[in-house]
């Protein structure tokens, strides 16, 4: 947090939660994007005032500021702090013909606060009358709010998902725009059709926010994914120039293969079989280069139902590697990968062999990790989508044309690389015409839209 966020008073605080509360002030809370994550109490501030409802957000006065919400150290300003004369600018925007009570266009700040616009005798005025009182008023909505909540998800722990999405739908009407309540209609939804096309739902394992499928099968094709949940996590090491600084990335839900992508199923799309080490199917494709891995998904979309099929992200891979937040263990290694240590035909008796003397295995027959992945470290090295660029990382790399000029991340280390290489963090570029031996890839997916009820 910054400056005066850091030192505000406990009473104020929570004054500001319980005028949070309203349903007008919530509906309209992702305005302030990442703001909220630092500066609370500028917020919660701001969701008292009228603004909201004239579409006042914190871009429209600080602009979008995007140096700033990227340099977590606070290091750089907004492009705007509106203060004094600067303020009455922006106020002028719209109040053209001045301030609705005095008619004043100038020392905006003189009466009111910067961010919630009230004055403070608005609050005093409420005393005598407490059915007028906002802070009453927004703790007698929150509560009726989650004594709806609360019997929705009664109603959940019976797997009564209809009966539940009526009343998460009665909890949005008594606070529109809740980003809780929306999820949990969602989750219903996804309960009552969990089908979702182009995949056969394997098992009965769902996860418990989104209603999702764990596991499914790509149909027609041998091949399986899992859900990666949506969550938070620092992406990055201080081990390594290029994953520098450590910063927290969010990462919307997401499938992403089980395995990497098998010589039968690069056969079973392309035709071909590209491969250096090809004596089992089972075995990961290699020797593909990032436009071949194009091709592939390309294909594979033509051939699947609903298509959508990508590769990931290099934050979304080290997500999935990470299982969210999981540490990076060298000693456990040998569960997990195939690597320099343990794929060779021998042990290595030397600090150099030959790349020869070292292969790919079958994927799947070392322990997954905690989300049910396998092989994300070692065995062949996977393309992600994203370009080799400078951290921090930008959510939208790795959705530009695939024609954009640049290396492309690699992930995961491979076969022939020492465990050091093999950290989730470590980020490879390569040309995206490259087509090395230990080159492989695992598919991802975004989540289909619900099916409404």
């Amino acid at each position: 947090m910054h400056g005066f966020d850091r030192l505000a008073p406990v009473g104020i605080l929570l004054a500001l939660c319980v005028f949070s509360a309203s349903a007008s002030a919530q509906s309209n809370l992702a305005q302030a994007g990442v703001c909220s994550r630092c500066h609370v109490v500028s917020v919660l501030e701001w969701q008292i005032s009228g603004h909201i409802e004239a579409g006042t957000d914190c871009q429209a006065c600080h602009g979008p500021s995007a140096a700033h919400v990227a340099n977590e150290r606070n290091e750089v300003s907004p492009d705007r702090i509106p203060r004094s004369k600067a303020a009455d600018g922006l106020c002028s925007t719209c109040h053209n013909q001045g301030c609705p009570s005095t008619n004043r266009t100038a020392d905006c700040l003189d009466c009111h606060n910067s961010h919630s616009l009230t004055k403070p005798q608005q609050i005093q005025s409420f005393q005598g009358d407490r059915s007028r009182d906002p802070i009453h008023q927004a703790v007698a909505r929150l509560a009726e709010f989650r004594r709806t909540m609360g019997r929705a998800e009664s109603l959940v722990a019976k797997q009564d998902w209809a009966a539940a999405k009526d009343l998460f739908e009665e909890a949005i009407r008594q606070r529109p725009g809740d980003a809780e309540a929306l999820a949990r209609i969602a989750f219903c939804e996804r309960r009552l059709a969990p089908e979702l096309p182009g995949f056969e739902i394997a098992g009965n394992e769902f996860d418990a926010v989104t209603g999702l499928p764990l596991e499914l099968k790509v149909a027609g094709t041998g091949m399986v994914m899992r859900l990666a949940p949506g969550g938070e996590f620092d992406i990055g090491s201080e081990e390594f120039e290029g994953s520098q600084p450590v910063h927290t990335v969010s990462i919307k839900p997401f499938y992403l293969g089980k395995f990497e992508v098998t010589q039968n199923d690069w056969n079973a799309v392309m035709g071909t079989n590209p491969s250096e080490h090809n004596t089992s199917g089972k075995l990961p494709v290699e020797r593909v280069s990032w436009r071949d891995a194009q091709e592939f998904v390309r294909r594979l979309n033509e051939s699947v139902a609903a298509g959508g099929f990508r590769l990931p992200t290099e934050a979304e891979w080290e997500y999935a590697a990470r299982s969210g937040d999981d540490p990076f263990q060298r000693f456990e290694m040998e569960r997990h990968a195939w690597y320099r240590e343990n794929s060779g035909e021998s042990a290595p008796d030397a600090d150099f062999r030959k790349v020869d003397t070292y292969s790919t295995h079958p994927v799947g027959e070392k322990e997954p990790n905690r989300w049910g992945f396998h092989d994300m470290y070692g065995n062949v090295w996977e393309w992600t989508s994203s370009l080799l660029r400078g951290y921090f990382y930008d959510p939208s790399d790795g959705r530009e044309s695939p024609t954009a000029a640049g290396q492309r991340v690699m992930r995961g280390g491979g076969y022939a690389d020492m465990a050091d290489l093999l950290h989730p963090a470590l980020r490879h570029g390569e040309r995206p015409g490259r087509r090395y031996r230990w080159n492989g890839l695992r598919v991802a997916r975004d989540i289909p839209a619900a099916n409404r009820q």
